[in-house]
């Protein structure tokens, strides 16, 4: 292949003007480079294989959905070891595919979960890979038609995270002309030409003689994406910057206040939880959009909406409390001792005996040590059907209809721990001691319970 054709060519040249765009990118810098075999992806490497300025390493996954993909693989092996680049690949089992994500998603996630190991394996920078204006308008025509709201308007980013993509203001055309002044071999799947596969059919039946008969319809709809991106970023940033420092975050709990709710547009509400919850750049689908709107505008206290990442949304009283349950939650009981604090949950407890620091004591709850002293003493979570006597009551009352009285939101009820005496309810922990453990005239010697929050 001759380097002097390839760098004289204004597509090249074009080319470098787009890297040169990406200002995180430096000369030096090494790069992962996704290379199936096919068209786009063999010129992407191409191009940067007559480009001193960075290190390629070749990086490329066998998903094993076709017959003749070996073939792709020994290709893109030869290609890499002709243009003397490392060459990593993976093999995909479809069997093992989790059926919750379809084949499209599972191998997306398949393969950038690989690219991602080898960008930290070999100590590269970037993951570069070779997404085309085509596609941006495939994806957005695929995002319009699932009705995925702002998020989908912005298409696929130049740059997210450690991918770069240097060829997204570059139409198909322009790639295949390219491909026939230099000369190159590259592999085609049919499997792109199969148009019962949706994204096929928008590509073949649908772009493809649009574009045809109007050639400024592929670098129109990038611009309009470009534009899209940019009032999402505006967007963002007025939430950000106005909306975000209005909220309130207690432990893993974030607090929306009624009146930002009551003031603002449905959209706006939507979009600042799906900022306060890292889900920004996940594509919304209709359903999903609908079904948190109507859980906003339904008020009633209780109400609980959960996220596909797991945040869970709370209605309380007018207000939204979103909450994500800790990674470790606590399940098992632990043993308190005397002058010897523990950790369960999102605090720290304490059993103070024989201590009169005051301050030490602030917020304790006081008690008849003699009461407790012999007794297995153990914090758990509540559980349903549990009683216990509040302090200053004569009968039992269940924790559940305690807790409601206190007025304690369903997603903190859940979480309510509480300390056992031979396993009889003694505290319901910063909330109320039993009656049987409180202070009297006969009271002798006085321990303290004390919670402090570890955030």
């Amino acid at each position: 292949m001759k380097k002097l054709s390839i760098q004289r060519d204004p597509f090249f040249n074009d080319f470098q003007d787009k890297l040169i765009q990406f200002n995180s990118l430096s000369k030096g810098d090494k790069l992962v480079v996704a290379v199936s075999g096919g068209l786009d992806s063999v010129t992407l490497l191409i191009l940067l294989s007559v480009i001193d300025d960075f290190s390629i390493v070749v990086a490329h996954v066998d998903h094993q959905l076709r017959t003749d993909s070996i073939i792709d693989k020994n290709f893109v092996t030869k290609l890499s070891a002709d243009l003397n680049f490392p060459f990593f690949s993976k093999t995909l089992d479809p069997k093992k595919r989790d059926k919750k994500f379809s084949i499209e998603e599972w191998g997306r996630l398949e393969r950038y979960s690989f690219f991602n190991s080898i960008l930290n394996k070999t100590k590269s920078k970037w993951i570069m890979t070779a997404h085309h204006a085509n596609d941006q308008v495939e994806t957005l025509l695929m995002n319009l038609a699932r009705q995925t709201g702002v998020a989908g308007l912005g298409g696929i980013a130049k740059e997210r995270d450690k991918i770069l993509r240097p060829m997204l203001d570059f139409s198909k055309n322009e790639i295949i002309k390219f491909s026939k002044r230099i000369g190159y071999e590259y592999r085609e799947d049919l499997s792109n030409t199969d148009t019962t596969i949706p994204r096929n059919f928008l590509r073949h039946k649908i772009i493809k003689q649009w574009e045809d008969k109007a050639p400024s319809i592929i670098p129109g709809i990038r611009g309009s994406i470009e534009h899209f991106s940019e009032w999402k970023i505006a967007l963002d940033f007025m939430i950000n910057t106005h909306l975000k420092p209005r909220v309130v975050e207690e432990k893993n709990n974030i607090i929306i206040h009624s009146k930002i709710i009551s003031k603002s547009p449905k959209m706006v509400i939507v979009r600042l939880i799906q900022l306060l919850t890292d889900y920004q750049n996940v594509l919304w689908s209709k359903h999903q959009i609908q079904m948190l709107d109507q859980f906003i505008r339904n008020k009633t206290t209780g109400g609980l909406h959960t996220l596909h990442n797991g945040w869970r949304i709370l209605h309380d009283r007018g207000n939204l409390i979103l909450n994500r349950k800790p990674k470790n939650n606590v399940i098992d009981s632990v043993d308190l001792y005397p002058n010897d604090p523990v950790f369960y949950g999102d605090y720290k407890y304490e059993l103070v005996v024989n201590n009169i620091n005051e301050k030490h004591l602030k917020y304790a709850e006081s008690v008849d040590w003699s009461k407790l002293k012999n007794k297995k003493l153990k914090l758990r979570t509540w559980k349903k059907g549990d009683s216990f006597q509040p302090l200053g009551m004569k009968g039992h009352q269940k924790i559940s209809d305690f807790l409601i009285n206190e007025k304690v939101d369903l997603i903190s009820k859940e979480s309510q721990s509480v300390l056992t005496a031979d396993g009889k309810i003694v505290w319901v922990c910063g909330k109320r001691i039993s009656d049987s453990v409180k202070l009297t005239k006969d009271t002798m010697h006085t321990a303290f319970f004390k919670r402090d929050s570890i955030y």
